[in-house]
């Protein structure tokens, strides 16, 4: 006989199903991780988009904090363009999925504050949002970004830091609150 014993409510209250890490299953599935920025590196870009604001010019750019922020919000935009396999299970699936199902729900949160109409295109004008997000990351880290030299930044450039400012200061604790739906 091939299965001798058969499993009691005991046994699967004793062996609880292990928590879904997001970094393991990306692992499982051949997906590259996605590292968030650490706390300090959230504060030190915040700073400097809210003292960029004030002065309505650049100031010294947290190279290290800009790059990892965009390279987190690329593979956020990524992780939306997976298609769920067949040995993917829906909780797997999902994990997966949480990092832009947060955006999302930040990005819509910016939008009613600002009184922006975007009802019935959450996941459309989320991508949009995070692509200008990344751009603009980009630009901060090119030296040859005319803007950076000027004496005032340019009206779009300054919208996009606030709301990079507004998205930054609410991620971590939407993170820590998870995909509550």
């Amino acid at each position: 006989m091939l299965f001798s014993r058969s499993l009691t409510v005991s046994d699967d209250l004793k062996n609880p199903v292990p928590e879904l890490d997001e970094r393991a299953i990306a692992k499982r599935y051949g997906l590259r991780e996605l590292v968030y920025p650490d706390s300090e590196q959230v504060k030190a870009l915040a700073a400097f988009l809210d003292e960029s604001l004030e002065a309505g010019r650049c100031s010294t750019v947290p190279k290290t904090a800009a790059m990892v922020m965009a390279d987190f919000l690329q593979g956020t935009i990524n992780r939306q363009h997976l298609t769920k396999g067949p040995r993917m299970s829906q909780e797997e699936f999902d994990v997966l999925q949480t990092p832009y199902y947060i955006a999302a729900r930040i990005i819509t949160k910016i939008q009613r504050a600002r009184q922006e109409n975007a009802k019935g295109r959450i996941y459309q004008t989320t991508y949009l949002s995070l692509t200008q997000f990344i751009e603009l990351l980009r630009s901060l880290l090119d030296p040859g970004c005319y803007w950076m030299r000027t004496k005032t930044l340019p009206a779009g450039v300054l919208e996009a830091m606030e709301a990079l400012r507004d998205f930054l200061s609410a991620y971590p604790e939407q993170r820590r609150k998870g995909r509550a739906l």
